[in-house]
């Protein structure tokens, strides 16, 4: 049945539902902790039982038929993986191998020009430099010539010769930045070609590195690939154990062991997962009444300053049944201590609630029904 609240109230309640959302992501947490240490330990008896059961169960020389075809037909599913990661291997090792080509090629080529521009830019240099050496005498003779001319019984000539001067001047001003740009140049293509051989002699060292990794790779898949399909597809075939079968000891104790702790890795596994979604989606949720909380506080605000007319909001059934999950949740992954070592348990709890009461659609409709809400009281200021 509908509640009407207070516009005060119904701040409360928002906030209170944002603590407790806060409490149960806590709550999970604790959980997480306890699966992620136990899930470890068993993960490495786990690894150190597969490791064992491995050899064993390529050894045996009578294995049951049903065992012996599955485990055949895994062999050879194994083998085909393989045999594709070594295609995959043999190209990749080729393509690195190509590039750093590449890269040594582009490399040689660049010093190349380089070597063919120098000469170029030195004759450029010497031209220009006999140029400037040719003027700065012509100057000097034009200063000797107008030291010597008299300023009034030779006045024209004393002007002509003035503005050669000048005018040798200003060539040789034109000629010293020739020079200088010629000199400059010479310092770019200099500093680029050693940015580019840097970058060249880089990619040539990374494409050998990875082709001579992939190449150690590749050699030894090569050199074993019956014995690597084999204890492959005894470990795929132990990893995915779910009965033990008919076989004598010692290897029936350890395909025990496997069917146990492939079990209980697997109820983890699916409790972590479990976890992971609850927490993701508690979160998001914690934010979202975080975020409408603050604009319910505006609108409380804004009431109590302008001395406004008391709002009163209506809450809708579907917000308080969304309201009335938080104490069932929290109460479902309290004891964090039986739960962490009971995963399947904690995701026979927490699983429903998440697909049914926390579905997407019942969020999206809980939010909506608060901003109706907010929306439908404030028209009352209207």
């Amino acid at each position: 049945m509908p509640k009407t609240l207070k516009l005060g109230e119904f701040c409360r309640f928002i906030g209170e539902q944002q603590n407790a959302i806060e409490a149960v992501y806590a709550e999970i947490e604790e959980v997480q902790r306890q699966f992620n240490g136990i899930y470890q330990q068993k993960v490495q008896d786990w690894q150190a039982t597969l490791s064992k059961g491995v050899p064993l169960l390529l050894a045996d020389a009578a294995p049951p038929p049903a065992l012996a075809q599955d485990l055949l037909r895994i062999i050879d599913e194994e083998r085909a993986k393989l045999e594709k990661e070594i295609a995959a291997l043999a190209d990749q090792v080729r393509e690195q191998r190509n590039a750093a080509d590449r890269a040594i090629a582009e490399a040689q080529a660049e010093l190349a020009a380089l070597r063919q521009e120098n000469p170029q830019l030195n004759a450029q240099e010497e031209e220009i430099k006999a140029r400037c050496a040719a003027l700065q005498q012509s100057i000097q003779q034009l200063e000797v010539q107008i030291k010597n001319t008299g300023f009034l019984t030779a006045f024209f000539q004393r002007r002509r010769l003035v503005r050669e001067r000048d005018s040798q001047r200003q060539a040789l001003a034109a000629q010293m930045a020739r020079l200088r740009q010629v000199r400059q140049s010479w310092v770019d293509e200099k500093k680029r070609a050693a940015d580019n051989q840097a970058r060249l002699h880089s990619q040539f060292d990374t494409a050998s590195i990875e082709a001579a990794q992939q190449q150690a790779r590749l050699d030894y898949l090569q050199a074993n690939l019956q014995l690597l399909s084999r204890q492959n597809g005894a470990g795929r075939f132990l990893a995915e154990l779910k009965d033990v079968p008919p076989v004598s000891e010692p290897l029936r104790g350890v395909l025990s062991q496997m069917v146990e702790l492939n079990r209980i890795k697997g109820e983890y596994e699916e409790g972590l997962r479990t976890v992971a979604e609850a927490l993701g989606l508690l979160k998001g949720l914690a934010e979202g009444m975080d975020r409408f909380r603050k604009s319910a506080d505006k609108v409380h605000e804004e009431q109590q300053t302008y001395n406004l007319r008391e709002l009163r909001l209506v809450l809708s059934d579907q917000v308080l049944g969304f309201a009335a999950l938080w104490p069932e949740f929290q109460a479902q992954v309290k004891d964090e201590k039986q739960l962490g070592t009971h995963p399947a348990e904690f995701s026979q709890r927490v699983q429903p609630l998440l697909a049914t009461r926390l579905s997407d659609k019942i969020i999206a409709d809980t939010f909506e029904s608060l901003g109706d809400a907010l929306t439908q009281a404030t028209k009352a200021w209207g």
